[in-house]
């Protein structure tokens, strides 16, 4: 137990990297709804306002932490869920175009769901162009410091584990170590650099990864 132990703290320090984490911009450390609402709920179509309120508790992310929350799929596929069932059309597209504006910002570069609430999504837009551009409303400056430029893009796999989101909607209070084991298993399906999972690690994975090592110990 205590050799898998120590395999296991190596194989996580080689790929989280505390030196990295300076790179990506950094966000308030505070936040009125949580760190992925506050910078955009204002210029959200109201269909969508109540979507991204939704409680950050299914993730290891402190709830100001936006970076962290762009990559949680088992929290983003809640927030999109609902957005497709409670819009329609350019209001779909309106929503998505600020979400995904907001994760760019801060470094994350992509807004991670399951495969199947990213088609509800479309579904829900009814054919409505894609909005690339909105000039006549601005979100909240979210930013209060810059990172390095060379971001990197994590790559949108349809091989998303559905369980594992299901799971997340009907236990949303599960322990930690759960929820690391449910982002694990989603993460597999996806490519990320090492210094992607620095935005993860940045933003609350510490606090997860002290609870795994925990149940190696019990």
């Amino acid at each position: 137990m205590f050799f898998k132990f120590i395999i296991l703290v190596v194989s996580i320090s080689s790929l989280v990297k505390g030196d990295n984490y300076a790179t990506y911009p950094q966000v308030p450390k505070t936040a009125s709804y949580n760190g992925f609402a506050d910078p955009i709920i204002d210029v959200l179509p109201d269909c969508a306002k109540e979507c991204v309120k939704y409680s950050t508790g299914n993730t290891p992310c402190p709830n100001w932490d936006t970076g962290c929350l762009c990559v949680m799929p088992q929290w983003s596929g809640l927030v999109g869920q609902c957005i497709a069932k409670n819009c329609t059309g350019s209001d779909v597209q309106s929503a998505r175009y600020w979400a995904t504006s907001l994760c760019s910002t801060v470094g994350a570069n992509t807004w991670w769901m399951p495969a199947s609430i990213s088609t509800m999504l479309s579904t829900a837009a009814e054919g409505a162009a894609e909005i690339t551009t909105i000039s006549d409303k601005t979100a909240r400056s979210w930013v209060v410091a810059s990172g390095s430029s060379d971001t990197n893009i994590i790559t949108e796999s349809s091989g998303v584990a559905e369980s594992g989101f299901e799971s997340s909607v009907n236990n949303t209070n599960n322990n930690s170590s759960s929820i690391v084991s449910s982002v694990a298993s989603s993460a597999a399906s996806f490519t990320e650099s090492t210094s992607n999972m620095a935005v993860l690690g940045a933003s609350g994975l510490g606090g997860a990864i002290i609870c795994l090592l925990a149940s190696f110990l019990v």
